[in-house]
């Protein structure tokens, strides 16, 4: 069932990602002169129901997967903290290379956060549950707070000099820029510091679920995901009414109070749509759509590295130079197409191979031994 929620996680991770590289990266200007009705309303419906959900899912999962690997290591006698700290040692450098090309990487946050897993690994069940509360939460924006002197980042200016960078940039020229580009954006601001306490928070409630072994035998817990969605609703539905108001600016609303409104929110509406997924499921049972989204989710690290590859290609000078030529409508129907690729290609991977090629060179480095592929 994990992995289904992992490749389910994925989809809306591919979306966010096709509309942010296009977004978030060319200006207002020039986004404005390729854009239809249609395109804004894509751009806004990703900001209301996809973006930071699914990714709060993923980190959620992350959380979950930790869990899993402590009870592995602990039936081969395998020391859970050195073989551990190696996996996100391996990860933050995937991470960095990964952020040479595209600095919103999170790859190398996920490995700066999920370190710290290790230290609630012998805490008890509410204990992990209060400070995953607390970080995911209540710490976060008092980062904010305490940073809020800072100059502000991401301005329109900065955005121009990304798109520039990489419309006639060459391959070093975008590595510089990305690393300059990230320093300002992430660590000046101290966005570094609050991102890692709020990722580690989303990890810390998905180990959390692990100890209460939400995901394992999902059919006898219908009762319980039917609960969920019930409770969840309102407050889902209150944050698509919120988020679509300031999305407009017909309401205006404090940042620290926004961060954790909106925070909260979007927990809010991941926990609803993965437990609609979850009920389907048991309605449904494992056929082919839900199959699909199992290689998927089996492939999640190769899967999310290819999605970069492909934008950059096509998007950045160094490639086919399409950033701010390309409609959002025709980023959303490569974004369809190049899920079915990941689709075919995932199925077809793990139907002659044991995992997924970033995933098998990953797990060999942590475990520091050669390990089988073909099947």
């Amino acid at each position: 069932m994990v992995d289904v929620i992992r490749g389910f996680a994925l989809i809306g991770v591919l979306i966010a990602n096709f509309t942010s590289y296009v977004d978030q990266q060319t200006p207002e200007a020039v986004l404005n002169s390729i854009s239809s009705p249609l395109d804004i309303a894509l751009m806004s419906f990703n900001s209301v129901f996809i973006e930071w959900k699914f990714m709060t899912l993923f980190s959620v999962l992350f959380g979950y997967g930790f869990g899993l690997i402590l009870e592995s290591l602990q039936r081969k006698n395998i020391n859970p903290d050195s073989f551990f700290a190696r996996r996100m040692f391996w990860l933050f450098i995937f991470g960095v290379i990964h952020s040479l090309f595209w600095w919103a990487d999170v790859l190398h946050l996920y490995a700066m956060s999920g370190i710290f897993l290790l230290l609630f690994k012998k805490n008890s069940n509410r204990s992990i549950l209060i400070c995953a509360l607390l970080f995911a939460l209540v710490i976060p924006p008092m980062i904010s707070y305490a940073f809020r002197n800072q100059p502000e980042t991401f301005t329109e200016a900065d955005i121009q000099s990304l798109y520039n960078q990489y419309k006639t940039g060459d391959i070093l020229d975008v590595f510089k820029f990305n690393i300059n580009f990230y320093y300002r954006m992430f660590i000046v601001s101290g966005s570094d510091l609050k991102d890692c306490i709020e990722t580690l928070g989303r990890f810390l409630f998905g180990y959390f679920l692990l100890r209460i072994n939400l995901f394992h035998a999902v059919e006898t817990k219908k009762h319980i995901f039917a609960r969920v969605v019930g409770i969840t609703a309102p407050f889902m539905i209150t944050y698509f009414i919120v988020r679509w108001l300031l999305l407009n600016e017909t309401i205006h609303i404090n940042q620290f109070i926004r961060g954790p409104m909106l925070s909260l929110g979007i927990i809010c509406t991941t926990s609803f749509y993965v437990s609609v997924l979850i009920l389907a499921y048991i309605l449904f049972g494992m056929n082919r759509c839900f199959a699909s989204l199992q290689f998927l989710g089996r492939m999640t690290l190769t899967n999310y590295l290819m999605v970069s590859g492909f934008l950059v290609i096509l998007l950045y000078g160094i490639g086919f130079n399409q950033l701010g030529v390309l409609p959002m409508h025709t980023i959303w129907l490569y974004a369809v197409g190049w899920l079915a690729f990941e689709i075919v290609f995932s199925t077809y991977w793990l139907n002659h191979f044991r995992y997924g090629p970033t995933e098998w060179v990953w797990r060999q480095l942590s475990y520091r031994k050669r390990l089988p592929l073909r099947k």
